[in-house]
């Protein structure tokens, strides 16, 4: 992924200083638990957050740019301590086309290892000179946990509402969002308008971010996603195209086979059967209708941005945005 940010020298520099901090921090730990670890933190994701971060802290005083790749680390290992975490509930064998730590040592190992690196990433927010605080961090994954814990709770009840899934987004994904964008910011001492601004960009990004994968899921390429398609229905987790294609098949047909096959088959769906459903969310328009969603929160970053005070970094945060809201994968 790292040519993913090779039309930036500075910022794909500062990811590598990123990852090296990161590398640093696992290297020192017990044997055991580095080897454990070393497979996943090199696992070569975009490293989004981490960059959210550095983007944002060029609004304000270069002087702590340092500071700014410390935080950056920081909020990267909180991510990564969660996907460890999602993949254990999903049950996930793969992640990006390769073997998952719950795949290769099983949950009980694999949940302590997330939890050793979140533990990890709070010690290096006391060692921080900046001004990201302790209790930020541990919100925003407070907010993650609460998200994965209702998700996890009520997996297999398709039928929630669109606040419902709004909200466990908001927490899942758009809150470490939020704090990548103002974390940035607030580091270099950025205008308190800019930090705000930043605030509610990452926020906006995160959800139609959110909202862009869980379309993807259901008409993505799999050789582009690195993992099956209909995997959120297959483990009973709805997501916004089936509320949508839901609601409207409340509206229009009174057989309505969608919600039948749900009920029918619960978590126990087969591939036949999530293709079917899948077939038929997109015939009653649950994606069109999760597009439009997704499109609100676009104009709403978009408009942030065109607000912030420093318009290269506007520049560079909107191609960004663009780039992965429109991706295929």
């Amino acid at each position: 992924m790292e040519d993913f940010w090779s039309s930036d020298s500075v910022l794909k520099h500062d990811l590598d200083l990123v990852r090296e901090q990161i590398r640093n921090t696992v290297d020192q730990s017990h044997g055991f638990i580095k080897s454990l670890l070393k497979g996943h933190v090199n696992s070569g994701g975009k490293m989004l957050r981490p960059a959210l971060v550095l983007i944002s802290s060029r609004l304000g005083n270069q002087d702590s740019r340092f500071d700014a790749i410390k935080v950056a680390s920081i909020l990267e290992m909180v991510h990564l301590a969660s996907l460890i975490h999602d993949d254990i509930l999903d049950m996930a064998l793969t992640r990006r086309g390769l073997p998952t730590l719950y795949a290769k040592v099983g949950a009980k190992q694999a949940v302590l290892a997330g939890d050793y690196l979140l533990s990890k990433a709070m010690a290096l927010v006391g060692d921080s000179k900046g001004d990201l605080k302790a209790s930020a961090v541990a919100n925003a994954f407070g907010r993650l946990c609460e998200s994965e814990l209702d998700q996890d709770a009520a997996q297999g009840d398709f039928f929630i509402s669109k606040p419902t899934y709004i909200r466990r987004i908001a927490g899942k994904t758009a809150a470490l969002f939020a704090l990548s964008c103002y974390a940035g910011a607030a580091t270099t001492k950025a205008e308190l308008t800019d930090q705000y601004r930043m605030h509610r960009f990452g926020y906006a990004f995160g959800m139609s971010f959110q909202i862009q994968d869980d379309i993807l899921d259901y008409v993505g390429n799999e050789n582009d996603l690195g993992k099956q398609t209909g995997r959120d229905l297959q483990c009973g987790i709805p997501t916004i195209p089936l509320i949508l294609a839901l609601a409207e098949e409340r509206k229009n047909n009174s057989n309505r086979p969608l919600a039948a096959l749900l009920t029918d088959k619960g978590r126990q769906m087969n591939n036949k059967d999530t293709a079917k459903a899948v077939r038929m969310v997109v015939d009653l328009g649950g994606i069109e209708k999760s597009s439009h969603m997704c499109d609100v929160y676009r104009e709403r970053a978009l408009a942030d941005l065109s607000l912030l005070s420093n318009t290269e970094v506007s520049s560079t945060l909107r191609s960004l945005f663009i780039k992965l809201i429109d991706r295929p994968s």
